[in-house]
């Protein structure tokens, strides 16, 4: 899952600018954990006992930090610490969200030089006090001293960073601020795409009703769009039309197929599509397991039966489903269900109301297309918040 960190200076709320700050934090952190982000405050984080230096390291890892820089964050020994190890991480400019508040002084030349001469004088003064021999005797504050060392080391270049990086002052602009932030995170989500499987299972006849076969067709095709990997159980009918189509649009992307299908078939039967990835399990059980062992998302059309056990065991094992409703069968069956027993843990951020809107008429490829997207749009969102948000 990925976390927001916010990086502030939060030991001073007895001042007017620390109680401003506070109220700052307070209110992005409300937004952020009401829109259900995992988000990280090392004030409510840290507990007694808890290494500060390990928490400071692990913002560095963290996947998007929001540092809130005041005149008090430049000269704090633990703020620029976390900030330079957020910097040592590949790709650190599109996850870092500054703060520049009103009295950090980084935007003229006088105030960048004085934090560099602020910390250049605080290294030569632990360096003057330690000594060149006292390293065993003084270890803990060697340890500080070379912290300090890296900060003198360093600042120049994290004052240029945050001074040239684009920011939105959220004191100005709350919400646009957080806009930006989660439109970050959405997009990253996208890009993500590519490593999530869905699963398809539905009627496994190969004469299969016209509103089947068009939902199929349009599935295959928005999955391939959406970059997300497809499995199947290598059944006739939905299985082979919609690897057909997820197959048809691959070639046109020039992207192999063999590196986004699987098909997981009981061992001596061949499947009905010929292409992608084939892999062998025992008949039974284990069809259904070994396919929603590496699913993130099942999607059912129809089915007389066997699509109905795929979501009992995708219930089993907390994976979300979405039942295309009007191909009727075990669909309808398992949307009943869901509406009847809804778990907005496994739906995300999908709304009882929404999943109800698949609820729609079929009566032509049209009409089929209009609820594919809407479809596909709950995967998104589906697969957005096991990914990105808490449960």
């Amino acid at each position: 899952m990925n976390q927001i960190y916010i990086s502030y200076a939060w030991k001073d709320n007895k001042t007017e600018l620390g109680r401003q700050r506070e109220a700052l934090v307070d209110r992005i952190c409300g937004v952020l954990l009401a829109k259900r982000y995992n988000l990280i405050r090392d004030r409510n984080h840290l507990t007694l006992g808890q290494s500060i230096e390990k928490f400071m390291r692990e913002i560095g890892r963290g996947n998007y930090v929001i540092l809130v820089i005041s005149d008090k964050y430049l000269r704090s020994e633990y703020c620029m610490f976390e900030a330079l190890e957020v910097m040592k991480r590949k790709g650190y400019q599109q996850r870092i969200f500054p703060v520049v508040l009103s009295d950090a002084n980084v935007y003229s030349h006088e105030g960048q030089v004085k934090y560099i001469d602020y910390w250049q004088k605080k290294k030569e003064q632990f360096s003057a006090l330690i000594g060149p021999n006292s390293a065993d005797e003084y270890s803990a504050m060697v340890d500080v001293a070379h912290k300090i060392a890296e900060i003198a080391a360093n600042v120049d270049d994290f004052i240029a960073f945050i001074k040239d990086k684009l920011s939105i002052d959220p004191a100005k602009d709350f919400d646009r601020f957080i806009e930006n932030l989660t439109e970050t995170i959405r997009e990253d989500s996208r890009q993500l795409r590519h490593r999530k499987t869905i699963l398809v299972a539905g009627t496994g006849k190969y004469h299969i009703p016209a509103e089947i076969n068009w939902c199929a067709q349009k599935l295959g095709k928005k999955i391939a769009e959406r970059t997300y990997n497809l499995m199947t159980g290598g059944w006739e009918g939905v299985d082979y039309v919609v690897a057909d189509a997820f197959s048809q649009q691959l070639s046109q992307d020039n992207t192999r197929l063999t590196d986004k299908l699987t098909q997981i078939v009981p061992q001596g039967k061949q499947p009905a599509f010929k292409g992608g990835t084939v892999e062998y399990t025992e008949a039974g059980v284990n069809e259904w397991l070994d396919c929603l062992k590496r699913a993130d998302l099942v999607i059912l059309l129809g089915g007389v039966g066997g699509t109905y056990e795929t979501y009992q065991y995708a219930r089993q094992e907390r994976i979300p489903v979405i039942p295309i409703v009007c191909t009727d069968g075990d669909a309808k069956r398992v949307f009943d269900e869901m509406l009847r027993d809804w778990d907005r843990l496994l739906m995300g951020s999908v709304s009882p109301e929404q999943f109800k809107s698949l609820n729609q008429y079929i009566n032509n490829a049209e009409t089929a297309e209009d609820v594919i997207e809407d479809v596909v749009e709950m995967v998104d969102e589906i697969i957005f918040s096991k990914t990105m948000l808490k449960k």
